[in-house]
């Protein structure tokens, strides 16, 4: 069963967290967006993926 993702943005304050998305791999990022119910992480182009 397919997740109804919800997305949530998630910001680096700092320079030593940056982030990968899990769909394209693009990256490093200063902010992502994570799913709240499977947790995946991804760039604001793939959230708009099913």
């Amino acid at each position: 069963m397919a997740c109804p993702h919800h997305w949530l943005m998630k910001k680096s304050d700092t320079t030593l967290i940056v982030w990968r998305c899990q769909m394209c791999h693009s990256g490093p990022h200063w902010y992502i967006f994570q799913c709240q119910r499977c947790y995946r992480k991804c760039c604001r182009p793939c959230t708009a993926k099913p």
